[in-house]
């Protein structure tokens, strides 16, 4: 499994290496951040559910990785552990959803939180 860790309330940029997939204006990756896996189909019980559309809110860097970003809004959740994924939804009609990578997801404690 692959650890993110990111401090509460700041920006965080996942920077994420896909093998063997071309991206297309479109295609969507769906983060979701749990206490733990579940069966609910509406991850009404997420704490971070966010997706970004390749071409608008997410693009490669020169290193070929795709980042992506979370607002110090998003990750301003309890300290702790938490399970995580990131599912990718092609925009090609031969794709479907592919789950990229799980893990771990630790939102590390700071002193400073009134800004």
């Amino acid at each position: 499994m692959n650890e993110l860790r990111c401090y509460r309330k700041n920006t965080f940029t996942i920077l994420l290496d896909v093998c063997d997939y071309t991206f297309s204006d479109g295609d969507k990756v769906y983060f979701t951040v749990k206490t733990k896996p579940d069966n609910d189909i509406t991850d009404d019980d997420a704490l971070i559910k966010t997706d970004w559309t390749y071409g608008t809110d997410c693009s490669l860097n020169a290193n070929g990785q795709l980042e992506l970003t979370l607002t110090a809004t998003q990750t301003d959740i309890a300290y702790g552990d938490y399970f995580y994924d990131l599912k990718l939804v092609s925009t090609a009609d031969n794709t479907p959803e592919e789950t990229l990578v799980t893990g771990t997801f630790s939102c590390l404690d700071v002193a400073t939180l009134r800004v």
